[in-house]
């Protein structure tokens, strides 16, 4: 096993090495009443059976009784410690990993499915939890149970000892070769099972796509394939991890032939009495056990590798960057885009954004125009630190953006954008979200000035209605209307609105267009807009064509100078003509 897993895993053993020691003392304790078993069957058979010793016929079914009982106390006690342990370091690991995962920079979620990230949350920590309460205190606790079983082999005779232990390599190098290509299945099946959670989640999200398309078929077909790779990946595994305890076996039974042999004659010269070979044989089938548990381990073990690996690559990628100590307290003269530019990619040939320069004055609102994919809604992402540019800069009352603590950025910024986010939630915590001490009053306020109240009573429980997986049972009007209102309860300086009311019919609309009206008053606002129309009123409107500005200013100076700007709106108020 890796040194540096292997460190980085004791160090969350550390906190419970109280309950890890007691753990491993009750495992000596198993270990060394396991090897008494065994030797009690040498004066069971000479003092009893051949030399009739009365005593010993009280005492020994008493040393038994009290032999097992102590092993199964100390098996109880070693078996509720490590599971405590491993419950414990399963909540620690999955409770960082979920925060390591939501400090993720925003790139990272646009190389990496949610299904992956999903499988390792669960299915990767569940095989390291099950490794921890299961598969290496089983070996430690067979590990001393094969050494006080040795020293019972020793005891009785050490030349049938030494016969044994020429046993043990040959079982060594099959066990070595098998655990490395469980390891390799062991990354393969998790790496599997997170494509096929990946694929799950997929399907269960676009459900509705997958029945208005009629394609329940085809994803049934996609889902079989990719759940058949895992089942041939677990069949391989089962198939190697099945051979290694008869491999074990066939190996056991030439040791266990050659010592029968050697054993009866060594009786025979009168060297070693009938209870003391007995005894031996009963060490020696004793023994067979834990070599078979410690076998079987090391398959699990190396398979457990490849999730311990796959955790801590997300704990160790690299994380979103809080290095601005400037506390943000609002847009006090202005926001400035200097020659910004912006690729995905980090490449420069491939930008999505072109040498940007533009000015924000505060308390001002400035609309970005345009064909979809030239660039406004990636403008928009840049300003909450969503992404960094890639060239230039950005500041806020002439201070770089990354300057400023970036929690204390967000809290002043509220997004309210085309595609609505809820939690399956109640009205009223998806309203609060983020606000832990606001009142039912502040809330039905913030409900009535972002329109909302009147539809909200006509739910079912009012304010404690669930609104179901990303607000299922609201209208597209009705989300934005909730988000409008959890905007509300931020209480920005600066909002951002991106094509907040494009996917809404004209009546809509023109609701949500009144609550957004409330929302931006006395605020810096940034908004990208799909029609022209929500534009006309902006103090400054931004005109972008393939990543670049192509001009700015009013309404009426861009229709007599900017050809583009021209052609756009013409296009708008002939369609809005024929509706």
């Amino acid at each position: 096993m890796n040194k540096k897993i292997i460190e980085r895993m004791m160090a969350y053993l550390k906190p419970y090495w109280k309950r890890l020691l007691f753990s491993f003392v009750c495992m000596v304790g198993v270990g060394a009443l396991s090897a008494l078993v065994a030797y009690l069957i040498k004066p069971a058979l000479d003092d009893i059976f051949i030399h009739k010793n009365k005593h010993m016929l009280i005492l020994l079914p008493i040393a038994i009784v009290l032999t097992y009982f102590f092993k199964g106390l100390f098996t109880y006690l070693q078996g509720y410690q490590t599971h405590y342990i491993a419950e414990k370091i399963l909540f620690d690991i999955r409770t960082q990993l979920f925060e390591n995962i939501l400090h993720m920079p925003t790139k990272y979620f646009d190389i990496t499915h949610s299904g992956d990230l999903t499988s390792r949350l669960l299915n990767d920590t569940e095989q390291v939890q099950n490794s921890i309460a299961n598969i290496i205190p089983n070996t430690v606790r067979e590990s001393f149970k094969v050494i006080g079983l040795a020293v019972v082999l020793f005891v009785n005779n050490w030349m049938l000892a030494l016969v044994a232990i020429l046993v043990f390599p040959m079982a060594a190098y099959p066990v070595v070769y098998i655990g490395r290509k469980m390891k390799k299945l062991g990354r393969k099946r998790q790496v599997s099972i997170a494509e096929l959670t990946t694929k799950m989640q997929e399907a269960l999200t676009n459900l509705r796509l997958i029945k208005a398309f009629s394609t329940e078929k085809q994803e049934a077909c996609e889902f079989e394939k990719k759940s058949n790779d895992l089942l041939n990946i677990k069949l391989e595994a089962i198939k190697i991890d099945e051979a290694t305890s008869p491999l074990m076996e066939f190996i056991g039974s030439i040791g266990v032939a050659l010592l029968i042999w050697i054993g009866g004659y060594i009786v025979f010269k009168g060297l070693l009495t009938v209870g003391g070979f007995f005894s031996f044989l009963a060490a020696l089938f004793m023994l067979y056990r834990p070599f078979r548990t410690i076998a079987k381990a090391n398959n699990e073990i190396n398979t457990s590798l490849a999730s311990v690996e796959r955790i801590f690559s997300i704990i160790d990628a690299e994380k979103e960057k809080y290095s601005g100590n400037i506390k943000f307290t609002g847009v006090k003269d202005k926001i400035d885009f200097e020659h910004v530019y912006f690729s995905y990619e980090d490449d420069k040939n491939k930008s999505v954004l072109r040498d940007i320069n533009l000015t924000i004055q505060a308390k001002s609102i400035v609309a970005l125009v345009g064909e979809s994919g030239g660039g406004k809604s990636t403008i928009l992402e840049l300003i909450p630190r969503f992404y960094d540019p890639t060239e230039g800069q950005i500041t806020i009352d002439n201070i770089d953006l990354k300057e400023f603590d970036l929690k204390s950025l967000r809290r002043k910024i509220a997004i309210v954008s085309q595609r609505v986010l809820l939690f399956a939630k109640t009205v009223k915590e998806n309203i609060a979200y983020g606000k832990d001490n606001l009142s039912m009053e502040e809330i039905i306020k913030v409900a009535k000035d972002a329109y909302a109240h009147d539809f909200i009573m006509k739910l079912k429980n009012g304010y404690d209605t669930n609104l179901g997986e990303q607000g299922v049972i609201l209208s597209g009007g009705e989300r934005q209307r909730i988000a409008i209102a959890r905007a509300l309860v931020k209480n920005p300086d600066i909002l951002i609105l991106d094509e907040a009311t494009s996917a809404l019919d004209l009546e809509s609309e023109q609701i949500v267009q009144k609550a957004l009206n409330n929302l931006m008053k006395n605020r810096t606002v940034i908004m990208a807009a799909h029609r022209i129309s929500t534009a006309v009123n902006a103090n400054k409107i931004v005109v972008m064509k393939n990543g670049m500005i192509v001009d700015q200013g009013k309404h009426e100076e861009l229709l007599e100078r900017c050809e583009y700007y021209r052609k756009l709106y013409k296009i708008q108020v002939a369609d809005d003509s024929s509706i």
